[in-house]
């Protein structure tokens, strides 16, 4: 949503690290259909480290991502979260990349985003919601990044298969200042046990519709209780010399 994420989405061809998935208690990037019931909250602490050129270690950056879900209504949940970045040379605008050579700017608060999700099928064969997410960067993304208002809109159609797997489906649009992207992605889930509930993998892929896509495995791990799960994968774009890696802690309460 920011300059930055127009940025990732042209490498990583996805949007953000920042826009999809947070709240998810399932995948890493993708939107779940599953949210937060009437009542409960979800924190989230999702940490990325993305590598946008392999031969330029001036755009490497790392992200902590901290937010707070909450359950309105049986079909309703909203959610707010900021960004807390480092960011490399290379992403930085002129003349600020002068000022902060060689390894950039210190990290700093980039931006805080507040979403919302409805749920709009119920106990149906295919699950049906959307989301809405607006992003607002801090002032210093402004004058290093040049980070602007962003709006994103996403479709999630997800369909359930027996023994608690389930295969996702996520159409998104995003304007970021002047700029309108789309993305997509696919997610297939499945557990690793006899426990339905216990640990479980998948395999996402995320991409736009020029044909460039990326591919995001990953291994989901509760603690203890459903209410907490562990998650990590990495992230490959192949034709792109692009990689990422993720680690994203939940706690439902």
């Amino acid at each position: 949503m920011r300059h930055t994420q127009a940025r990732l989405f042209c490498t990583l061809l996805l949007i953000t690290t920042g826009l999809y998935g947070h709240h998810a208690m399932e995948f890493i990037e993708l939107e779940s259909y599953n949210i937060a019931p009437q009542g409960a909250f979800v924190f989230h602490l999702h940490h990325d480290y993305m590598v946008d050129d392999r031969e330029q270690p001036n755009l490497d950056h790392w992200e902590l991502t901290q937010g707070l879900s909450y359950g309105v209504t049986n079909g309703l949940m909203i959610d707010v979260h900021a960004h807390f970045a480092k960011f490399g040379v290379g992403h930085l605008i002129e003349p600020q990349t002068a000022l902060y050579q060689p390894t950039g700017p210190s990290p700093f608060m980039e931006a805080i985003a507040f979403a919302m999700q409805y749920q709009i099928t119920h106990n149906s064969p295919l699950e049906i919601a959307v989301t809405l997410t607006f992003e607002q960067p801090f002032d210093r993304s402004v004058e290093l990044l040049d980070g602007q208002q962003g709006l994103a809109a996403a479709l999630i159609i997800n369909k359930p298969i027996s023994g608690h797997r389930n295969l996702l489906l996520n159409l998104h649009t995003e304007l970021d200042g002047d700029e309108l992207g789309y993305g997509w992605g696919l997610g297939f889930r499945i557990p690793l046990t006899p426990d339905a509930h216990g640990i479980a993998t998948g395999i996402e892929l995320l991409g736009d519709f020029a044909g460039e896509y990326s591919i995001l495995p990953g291994i989901y791990f509760p603690l203890g209780m459903q209410d907490i799960v562990f998650k990590t994968g990495l992230e490959f774009a192949p034709n792109q010399g692009a990689t990422r890696s993720n680690i994203t802690l939940m706690y439902r309460f």
